[in-house]
């Protein structure tokens, strides 16, 4: 069965702009997830080089950018016959609907929503231990990319809470 985001009416590039907070993307995020779409749209061959002009920055910047994109699960990039695939279709399987709920709702309802079931003892201290310690914020935020990376577990999320504070 062909994915939702892959039918003729879907818009993506209307999808990603619409999505663009919930989804944590930056400027050059965005437009280098668009830029990608276009590329797939038009047959255009993507290339450091090509998309270092289009967005106007070096190569170590785009390295940083695309970094960050495969951390989040919005682009893979696989090597082919042809040459570098960059592939966007995990970025469409965010669940905008479970992130609005989620939104609307105190941050230990958003983790038995998130996490799709209720939290032991053991984790909801956790959590509250690092909300504590990094503020709700914070914890939503790592939260959110727990759930984008699919590892759903309080270390992963005090890892980022961790790596976040370092920086």
């Amino acid at each position: 069965m062909k994915k939702w985001y892959k039918e003729s009416y879907f818009n993506k590039q209307a999808w990603i702009l619409e999505n663009m907070e919930k989804l944590h993307l930056g400027a050059k995020e965005t437009l280098l997830l668009l830029l990608v779409d276009h590329a797939q749209k038009n047959h255009i061959s993507l290339s450091s080089t090509y998309l270092c002009e289009k967005l106007q920055i070096k190569d170590r910047e785009l390295d940083d950018i695309l970094s960050t994109l495969v951390s989040k699960h919005y682009l893979k990039i696989v090597s082919s016959g042809k040459g570098v695939v960059f592939d966007i279709d995990e970025l469409f399987e965010f669940d905008t609907e479970r992130y609005e709920a989620s939104e609307n709702a105190d941050v230990y309802n958003t983790l038995d929503i998130v996490f799709g079931r209720p939290l032991s003892t053991s984790e909801l201290q956790k959590a509250s231990d690092l909300i504590g310690a990094y503020g709700q914020q914070s914890f939503l935020e790592a939260l959110r990319l727990a759930d984008g990376a699919r590892k759903l577990n309080m270390a992963y999320i005090e890892g980022i809470l961790r790596n976040h504070e370092k920086k």
